[in-house]
């Protein structure tokens, strides 16, 4: 069974939101999402590969897409979610209230205290200004390379990156969107916010 669903013009989330949904009433099936944005691409793709679902993306006119998602008998169960780690949602490049480059200073000083922790987070989630911590420049860079090469997932807001012209700027870790987002921390044995 294939369904369809035209998310044009929709903000992120609604296309993943929309198109889990439909794919929960069904045991089995595909449901064809048209988006028009790279960042709706990239997010249905990451979250259809995040649930075990095969997912293939065409190219159409107009800077319109199709992600074509097929969810197998079995693929995933959503009764069953797996909780454990803790997750750091991370929403500022500065550590506290700004006081004369203290704040910047806070928070190189805690990602490094990340990296000698005996206990690493599971997933660290940068949004808002946060963003500007896995990006070129970043002062941070190397601690977050180090955690991400220690197994801890690194993820910064798409939309974020996309509202301060970061694209192309990333550094480290990967793209994702508020939905992933929730689902993360609501799924987390803890999540706490810096």
């Amino acid at each position: 069974m294939k369904q369809k669903i035209d998310a044009r013009g929709w903000d992120c989330p609604r296309p993943i939101i929309e198109t889990k949904k439909l794919l929960d009433t069904m045991r089995a099936g595909t449901v064809i999402t048209t988006v028009d944005n790279n960042l709706a691409v990239s997010n249905l793709i990451g979250f259809s590969e995040s649930m075990g679902y095969e997912v293939f993306c065409t190219e159409k006119q107009n800077g319109e897409f199709e992600i074509e998602v097929t969810k197998e008998f079995s693929t995933y169960d959503d009764n069953t979610p797996a909780r454990g780690g803790l997750v750091i949602q991370i929403s500022s490049d500065t550590y506290g209230s700004e006081s004369e480059g203290l704040g910047e200073n806070l928070m190189k000083a805690y990602i490094y205290a990340l990296t000698e922790a005996e206990s690493l987070p599971k997933t660290l989630m940068f949004i808002n200004q946060g963003v500007f911590l896995t990006v070129e420049g970043s002062p941070v860079l190397d601690s977050l390379k180090t955690l991400e090469a220690e197994g801890v997932e690194i993820l910064s807001c798409g939309a974020c990156l996309n509202f301060f012209g970061f694209e192309d700027a990333l550094e480290v870790g990967g793209v994702t969107n508020m939905y992933a987002m929730v689902s993360k921390m609501n799924d987390a044995a803890n999540a706490i916010k810096i």
